[in-house]
């Protein structure tokens, strides 16, 4: 029997999955499920995105494009961050740029610095790449990272600080000047820091910085959660040229180029202005979303307010499996919260990108199960 590689050896597969595998399974056994797991806008791609990708399917964009992508939407990227179009190269969605950075500056040995709750592909890449991670526990500062407790863990063998505002599993964001102190660290020892800045478009009350600008920054960004493109794989990375050469070096063997024609509509909705507009829509819908459910769930948990993306992260005071198998026996998926790093064992992630119909019957569950476990606490005691 084949053996799978020893770098993957400490690689599970994503606990995201595993719940989606197991709402999927529940739903065929004809079981009522509203899930809450998948990290994805509900919405269909915009017409406006769709119709500019006919037309170019129609021109010819059906080819490789450059392993930089399309001039034309580099610019208009380019243009967005004020930086020149050589700070841009296109990928394959945005775990792409993330893998591709990932394997082209954690150096094997090195420590790559985590804060805890983030994104659980952090901890894949870092494990692939033969790194010791390091986390950061930001719990005590609203999710934030703390540039003392960073201060503590840094030295002159951290290759890499991954970093996520808007923050998934949170919704927790840091303005410019936290961001900037971040990258500010970094650069005393010498270290990179990984900016997925994917959820940027989608912000609520306070507005979320950006690393671009800092030459020991790589921006990754993409439309997969802007747009409501997950399927069609447009990512980017922001960064000096000499940073983006070693990551070419990867991009151009993993996933070449973005999908051309993809990349052409996406120019176009840019250029046309429309790009703003369509992501001010979804906002507002996701706005509604969060007010409705954050103002329900408080009834019984006590947690932060999202201010960004569109997740909740809560303490439901008992093992994070535990409560997700319970509650999905009242028709509910949500994630366990160990799947985002350390100190997350009693914690839940929930995806308010649902439709609202489906977020007030999830609600409802949510609250007749803990309606239900209190009436058996009080009949035992």
């Amino acid at each position: 029997m084949m053996r799978e590689a020893s770098r993957l050896s400490e690689v599970s597969a994503s606990m995201i999955r595993k719940m989606f595998e197991v709402v999927e399974k529940a739903k065929k056994e004809g079981k009522d499920i509203v899930s809450l797991t998948i990290g994805e806008p509900d919405f269909s791609t915009p017409e406006e995105v769709i119709e500019r990708a006919y037309r170019a399917l129609k021109n010819g964009f059906t080819h490789y494009t450059s392993n930089f992508g399309l001039e034309e939407l580099r610019l208009q990227i380019a243009n967005r961050y004020n930086v020149d179009a050589k700070n841009i190269m296109l990928t394959a969605g945005t775990s792409e740029a993330l893998l591709n950075a990932s394997l082209a500056f954690i150096e094997n040995g090195s420590r790559v610095v985590i804060a805890s709750p983030s994104f659980l592909s952090y901890f894949t890449y870092a494990k692939m790449c033969g790194a010791k991670i390091t986390q950061i526990k930001t719990h005590e500062n609203d999710f934030l990272i703390n540039p003392d407790d960073l201060n503590e863990v840094m030295s002159r063998d951290v290759s890499l600080i991954f970093i996520n505002y808007p923050n998934n599993p949170t919704g927790a964001v840091m303005n410019q000047k936290e961001m900037n102190a971040i990258a500010e660290i970094a650069k005393d020892y010498g270290a990179l820091v990984l900016s997925d800045e994917v959820y940027d478009s989608i912000h609520y009350e306070k507005k979320p910085g950006t690393l671009v600008g800092y030459e020991n920054a790589i921006v990754v960004n993409g439309f997969s959660k802007s747009l409501a493109m997950t399927g069609w794989r447009i990512g980017y990375v922001v960064a000096e040229p000499e940073l983006l050469e070693p990551m070419l070096k990867v991009h151009q063997v993993n996933g070449v180029c973005a999908p051309a024609f993809a990349q052409k509509a996406v120019a176009e909705v840019m250029a046309e202005g429309l790009f703003d507009k369509i992501v001010q829509r979804m906002v507002k819908e996701f706005w509604k979303r969060r007010d409705y459910v954050y103002g329900e769930l408080k009834k019984i948990f006590d947690f932060n307010k999202p201010e960004g993306a569109f997740y909740m992260f809560m303490d439901v005071g008992e093992d994070c499996i535990s409560y997700a198998e319970k509650i999905i026996e009242y028709g509910v998926a949500v994630t366990p919260g160990r799947a985002f790093g350390d100190w997350n064992d009693r914690f839940i992630r929930i995806s308010y990108a649902n439709s609202m119909e489906n977020l007030k019957k999830a609600v409802d569950r949510i609250l007749s199960y803990h309606e239900d476990r209190e009436a058996k606490s009080r009949a035992s005691k």
